[in-house]
């Protein structure tokens, strides 16, 4: 399957295997892979009905919410991590590990539900989703509740997969964490290292960045005092996050080269590759051309948005 010249080029992005603005595109990616994994036809059938749901909660069409509107944390964001997370639980089974078709759908919808906290529902006092910042993942964690029991999932299946979204708060002790098996432990950490690598790999992440001041802004998230200042943190948070992949998340991040060299004859991890691109390009902006930044983001026409 190995290629060479321009078209391997292409293919060595993560951009070019499935475009990840387009969330029917990223949708028929998911499904192609979990039915190369052979997960139960019943299963898939019922995770088209949660990822149509969760799409719809999004554009604002889900009864009682309104449409989201963070603009970092948004649809992307969250077909970003789903398929992180997938690619991640594929990678795992290749590389001999014993996952179950049921905990491959819990990760599945932990990943779409990981942060539908930050959407308002119709009557919440508040202007904008962003002010739920700081207790997005609790929010979120209570819609994946009433989703789940309102659509006729047991609560052991509602327990196990708000047990898998836990990875996902950055301040969660997860060493004290009880949680209900060992696969939904593995589980956890591997979404918890999607939410990581979906973001931060993606090709917009330093443009989603402005995005992502706007929130810590209007959330008033201390210690974010201009899109700059984000930048530099930035910096720190990708070294911070490195350490909590290998350690907090026992390394599972390492095992993604598993799905690319299999899936498609690539003998790299696309996602490493994605931040170390990302990261490198920041510092070269933070370097050289500090205080004009909008001048080098220009990736999607995004700036223009701000």
């Amino acid at each position: 399957m190995n290629s060479s010249g321009e078209d391997r080029q292409n293919r060595d992005q993560l951009s070019k295997l499935v475009y990840p603005g387009d969330p029917d595109a990223v949708k028929t990616a998911v499904f192609d892979l979990l039915k190369t994994m052979k997960i139960d036809e019943k299963l898939l059938a019922q995770f088209e009905i949660i990822f149509n749901d969760i799409k719809d909660l999004y554009a604002g069409k889900y009864s009682g919410y309104r449409k989201c509107d963070t603009e970092y944390h948004d649809l992307r964001h969250t077909t970003d991590v789903l398929l992180a997370a997938v690619r991640l639980v594929d990678a795992a089974r290749l590389s001999g590990e014993a996952i179950s078709d049921n905990g491959v759908f819990h990760v599945a919808v932990a990943a779409l539900m990981h942060d539908t906290g930050y959407i308002p529902e119709i009557d919440d006092p508040v202007n904008s989703g962003a002010e739920y910042t700081l207790d997005h993942v609790e929010r979120g964690i209570d819609f994946l509740w009433k989703y789940m029991l309102k659509n006729g999932y047991t609560e052991e299946a509602a327990r196990q997969t708000e047990q898998i979204v836990l990875a996902t708060e950055l301040t969660c002790p997860l060493k004290k964490v009880k949680f209900v098996s060992p696969e939904t432990k593995r589980l956890s950490l591997m979404l918890g290292a999607a939410d990581l690598l979906g973001q931060m790999a993606d090709r917009i992440y330093l443009e989603k960045l402005l995005f992502l001041y706007k929130e810590f802004k209007t959330g008033n998230i201390p210690g974010f005092e201009s899109e700059e200042e984000v930048l530099k943190k930035t910096v720190q948070f990708y070294r911070q996050m490195k350490k909590r992949l290998q350690d907090d998340l026992d390394g599972v991040d390492q095992l993604m080269i598993h799905h690319f060299r299999e899936r498609h004859g690539i003998n790299s991890d696309l996602y490493q590759q994605g931040m170390e691109k990302n990261i490198k390009y920041l510092n070269f902006i933070l370097e050289k051309h500090s205080g004009s930044h909008r001048n080098l983001l220009r990736r999607d026409g995004l700036i223009s948005k701000l």
